[in-house]
């Protein structure tokens, strides 16, 4: 059985209430304390090691839930919220005859959902930089949809692929999540793919927190890239982060553990969430989105407010150090790709829920037409879809499809 370790901390502006809340429809009110969303530190000046670096007073390590149930948590009267009626962080609105977010409510309280995937398989495959082209790319570890390959288009991976997202939402989340595979050098000079157990939590959140401008689900297909394959020094760590079992020092590059397998390696990857509501994709993979504000404010050029995805890697009884490295070079090179796939009315409902909505949706399970955090969680929450819409609100928008552009040279990937 599969080790299912995931992302246990949290920063937040200060503790959060614990709730029992059931949803039903789109303008259900929640109450809340505080944002719970996972923010990095400034990057720091390129060095060879980590460098330590302070921990909030405010962090908080909540005990760790369980990721499976068969029980949703029973109906439950909604506590009393304090909300805002203020618009939040003024992000430019979509052009005319696009979709907006609607039912927003302004609460200073978390805004989150995530999936559990494990990993699936490794290729040296890379549908959106070398599409069509079977083992072009370095080596790639997949999670989530488990047809991705080369020549996966969002016909393909939404067609009845299965998921290796628990949960029961394996049916739910066809989206295809991949980074480069982490390698062992070995004694003869060559590399080996690490293919022990491997998982990631996929976080989805309101930039901004509760207080942030109101998100639109994914449309269909839309593809995106965070961090940078060719990186050889420290990239930013608002964007990539890594550390050991979740806690310790926080570097922009993989290190040795000091507490050796018991504190395994983790990794987090930030990816943007502002869309210039056109294109699904870009010549370059990335022009197309924007990174927002700390209060979640859209740039005037990528005005649409999308879940802010981050990838929370853990890599069990691997400590780091000198005998690993990334695929795509050295330990600098943290990087990932995603194709939206959710099925419409499981995500319409949980950006309503979870993040238009703020709630802390982390662990939702699927039972049926019902999705739902189970009762022994700190915030259990229960939801109706049947109370939400099966189709896109991009459905009728006119949207650009995916670019595919000359194949770069391998050194170039992405």
């Amino acid at each position: 059985m599969k080790t299912n370790l995931r992302r246990r901390r949290f920063f937040v502006s200060g503790a959060v209430a614990a709730l029992a809340v059931t949803v039903v429809g789109v303008g259900a009110a929640d109450a809340g304390n505080h944002p719970h969303r996972h923010k990095h530190r400034p990057s720091p000046t390129p060095s060879a090691t980590p460098t330590p670096t302070p921990k909030s007073t405010t962090e908080v390590t909540p005990a760790p839930s369980r990721s499976t149930s068969t029980e949703a948590p029973a109906p439950t009267t909604p506590t009393a919220t304090t909300t805002t009626t203020a618009t939040g962080p003024a992000s430019p609105p979509p052009a005319s005859g696009m979709p907006k977010p609607s039912h927003v409510v302004f609460a200073d309280h978390v805004a989150q959902f995530n999936v559990f995937c494990e990993a699936d398989h490794f290729a040296a495959d890379d549908p959106i930089v070398f599409p069509g082209q079977p083992g072009a790319s370095h080596m790639h570890t997949f999670y989530g949809n488990t047809s991705t390959n080369a020549a996966s288009t969002i016909t393909s991976l939404t067609a009845t692929s299965p998921s290796s997202c628990g949960r029961g939402m394996g049916g739910s989340d066809l989206s295809a999540y991949w980074v480069p595979s982490l390698m062992k050098k070995n004694a003869d000079g060559t590399t080996s793919v690490v293919k022990t157990d491997q998982t990631t939590t996929v976080y989805y959140r309101r930039a901004g927190g509760g207080t942030g401008p109101g998100v639109l689900p994914f449309p269909v297909g839309l593809r995106m890239i965070a961090g940078n394959a060719k990186a050889t020094s420290d990239q930013s760590l608002s964007i990539v982060q890594w550390d050991c079992g979740g806690g310790g020092l926080e570097s922009p590059h993989m290190y040795a553990c000091p507490g050796g397998p018991s504190s395994p390696i983790h990794a987090s990857l930030v990816f943007p969430s502002c869309w210039d509501g056109v294109h699904l994709d870009s010549a370059d993979h990335k022009s197309h989105m924007a990174y927002a504000a700390p209060d979640g404010a859209c740039p005037a050029d990528h005005p649409v407010s999308l879940p802010e995805v981050t990838f929370e890697i853990d890599f069990p009884g691997i400590a780091g150090g000198s005998a690993y490295e990334l695929a795509s070079g050295g330990i600098y090179s943290l990087h990932g790709d995603f194709i939206a796939g959710w099925d419409n009315q499981v995500q319409n409902a949980l950006v309503s829920s979870c993040l238009n909505t703020p709630h802390e949706c982390a662990d939702m399970n699927r039972d049926g037409s019902t999705l739902f955090r189970p009762s022994y969680d700190p915030e259990p929450i229960t939801i109706a879809m049947n109370d939400f819409a099966k189709t896109s609100p991009w459905a009728g928008v006119p949207l650009q499809g995916p670019v595919t552009s000359p194949a770069p040279s391998m050194s170039m990937a992405m």
